[in-house]
């Protein structure tokens, strides 16, 4: 199969290179197609940033409101800026209680280059595209803004 009918089947999203992948915390790997149709909020983290640790309980929120709305609202991932290891990531999920999925790695072409600052929080639309980014904290008036931008028929989100 060439290339270009290959990137015609598959997704738009990866060209005829490698896909956007990620890999979780627990080894697990994901493309970027797989959110397709989905609403995608990337954040990247440290565990030396404060304002990354005091916004993940709005991240938390964000990602079980979304479970309690059966998945109406955005899918959250937390990005560790840091090169850790499954059981470093897996300790950070337990003592900072992030209740969405962490990545240890973002591979391949995702629509945004890493972050020069943290805390870093990507939007990207259902198609896959970059529609919206904040540097620093988030504030919920921040959250309210995107729902009301971009999800904003998902009522109680």
């Amino acid at each position: 199969m060439s290339c270009l009918t290959t990137t015609l089947l598959a997704t738009s999203l990866a060209g005829c290179g490698e896909p956007a992948t990620l890999t979780l915390s627990d080894g697990e790997r994901r493309e970027l197609s797989d959110y397709r149709g989905r609403w995608l909020v990337v954040n990247y983290f440290a565990e030396w940033c404060a304002p990354c640790l005091r916004e993940m309980p709005l991240l938390n929120e964000l990602h079980e409101l979304n479970a309690l709305n059966e998945g109406k609202g955005p899918e959250v991932l937390a990005v560790s800026f840091d090169a850790l290891s499954p059981a470093e990531l897996a300790r950070l999920k337990t003592d900072y209680r992030m209740t969405m999925p962490v990545a240890a790695s973002l591979e391949g072409p995702w629509p945004f280059d890493a972050p020069q600052a943290l805390p870093t929080t990507m939007v990207i639309n259902p198609s896959g595209k970059l529609v919206d980014s904040h540097q620093g904290e988030l504030k919920a008036e921040d959250l309210a803004r995107w729902q009301a931008q971009y999800w904003p028929k998902n009522e109680g989100l």
